[in-house]
């Protein structure tokens, strides 16, 4: 580690709901991503890390706001990150960087249409002409959607359209049975049409034209490995069903948690849906996923793990560039996940109001040649909310009060111990189930507004979250200092506009 000579160049890069058993250097033995395990090696792994939303739209604009989905105000998908939030992009562009991206953003609904949403799946006359600016980025280039149904819109809409003369094949899907959301599909889609390779190819693009004079800031962010978990039929590099290990679950586990834990397992999700808005219908498809046998949850794993090698394989592209342009020695990149997924751990599947460490607890590798140490690990609960104040500070930039998250820098290169906690936050419906928690090193507490119910779990003796404590009276003081911790943190990042006066 060398002094740095200017402000780092900065490349985030963004998964879509991958855990962190999904890589190499986080202990996955099953896995092959020899790109994002040399970013570890050379730089420093979080094992610790946490989102702050357990769904897309929360999670990322924490991610890009430094802001607890409290405090921004995007608390669900289908909401819109606020204008008048300051994201990192903003702050990077008024200092003087370029800033682009390329990938998915989910700042606003898919699903609403486009005279509502830029970020719209359907038929729109904006892509390919407009290219931004965009929430604080100069320039963008976007997918829309996941996986099979991500092709036909957007910036990546356009490039497939331009690469097939101008038409959208349907291409054939294969499905596996059972019929479930998180069902393995093998798709004849070209894996040189396939959205991460797409992804990679644009961000090397951008890395070409980096101009000696003006620091960047480049985020590039894959749709996958989100469901539906389709894979190209001729990807180069898939992952054998038989290497995958089977999900973490054990008989009646589910016996000590809030009802809709059970209720989604056995597809009864209308039950709980009547306390609340998030619907897994769509989800559990047609088979219930406590009737699900070993060799089709294989399948579907081997299919999400194999995403995540095709994403590492298409970051080689990016990495060569940054490589063979001298840009790597002062370009702080930093790889990350919005959330993770259960993948059939504890019989469930996808994300949601849960907080197993399936889900919210994500990778996160910063890698800065000319300012980190190389191949330390930390330990220690951080949260995304740090990604900004930690880049902020690399970049000799002022942060200010607003921001909820702490500068990384300190914990990852061994000058100071960090807060070592995390806190994660769901909404369903503002009047309905909400749900907060709240992690430190040893313990993880789940609140639940308005109920009597919540989960507390003793992290050290029990890791896989298998015997909830919440009613356990040897855990009556641990339980009520983390509800003391979580009552702070919901005092303090509340959302609240700005005073202009006394009267």
């Amino acid at each position: 580690m060398s002094e740095p000579r200017s402000r780092p160049n900065v490349l985030l890069i963004i998964t879509d709901q991958q855990r962190t058993d999904t890589l190499g250097c986080y202990g996955a033995a099953h896995m092959n991503t020899p790109v994002i395990d040399r970013l570890a090696a050379g730089g420093v792994r979080f094992s610790r890390a946490y989102c702050n939303g357990s769904v897309c739209t929360p999670s990322r604009a924490s991610l890009f706001s430094g802001w607890y989905p409290s405090r921004h105000g995007a608390w669900h998908v289908g909401t819109h990150v606020p204008d008048d939030v300051p994201l990192l992009s903003h702050r990077l562009g008024a200092a003087g960087y370029r800033t682009h991206y390329v990938g998915k953003a989910h700042f606003q609904s898919y699903a609403a249409g486009p005279e509502v949403s830029v970020e719209s799946n359907r038929p729109s006359a904006r892509y390919p002409d407009w290219t931004g600016p965009y929430y604080g980025f100069e320039s963008v280039e976007l997918c829309l959607g996941h996986s099979v149904y991500g092709h036909r819109h957007g910036h990546y809409g356009a490039w497939v359209r331009h690469r097939t003369g101008g038409e959208t094949p349907a291409w054939e899907l294969r499905h596996h049975e059972p019929r479930f959301g998180g069902e393995a599909i093998d798709w004849a889609m070209p894996t040189a049409l396939h959205n991460s390779t797409w992804a990679g190819e644009r961000a090397a693009a951008f890395l070409e034209t980096a101009a000696a004079d003006q620091p960047f800031f480049l985020t590039v962010s894959f749709q996958d490995p989100h469901h539906p978990h389709a894979l190209p039929t001729d990807c180069p590099c898939p992952v054998d069903p038989a290497t995958v290990p089977l999900p973490v679950r054990r008989e009646g586990e589910l016996a000590d948690k809030p009802e809709h834990f059970a209720d989604t397992a056995r597809g009864e999700v209308e039950k709980w849906v009547q306390r609340g808005t998030y619907s897994f219908t769509a989800l559990t498809g047609e088979t219930p996923l406590d009737q699900l046998e070993d060799d089709a949850i294989r399948q579907s794993r081997a299919h999400y793990y194999g995403m995540v090698q095709l994403i590492d394989r298409s970051l080689a592209t990016v990495m060569a560039t940054l490589e063979r342009r001298g840009l790597a020695d002062n370009t702080l990149v930093i790889f990350t996940s919005d959330h993770g997924e259960l993948l059939g751990d504890h019989g469930l599947w996808f994300k949601g109001p849960f907080h197993y460490e399936a889900i919210i607890n994500v990778p996160l590798i910063m890698r800065w040649p000319a300012g980190l140490p190389t191949g330390r690990v930390v330990d220690a609960p951080v949260g995304l909310v740090d990604v900004v104040p930690s880049v902020l500070a690399a970049a000799r930039l002022a942060g200010d009060d607003s921001l909820d998250g702490e500068s990384l820098l300190p914990v990852a290169t061994g000058t100071g111990a960090g807060r070592n906690e995390a806190y994660v936050e769901f909404v369903d419906d503002p009047r309905r189930l909400r749900l907060r928690t709240v992690v430190i090193q040893d313990w993880k507490l789940t609140w639940y507004a308005g109920e009597t119910f919540g989960e507390l779990y003793d992290l050290a003796h029990d890791p896989r979250e298998f015997v909830n404590r919440w009613d356990d009276p040897a855990c009556a003081t641990i339980k009520a200092q983390l509800l003391a911790r979580l009552l702070n943190h919901t005092e303090r990042n509340e959302r609240r506009e700005m005073r202009h006066a006394v009267s």
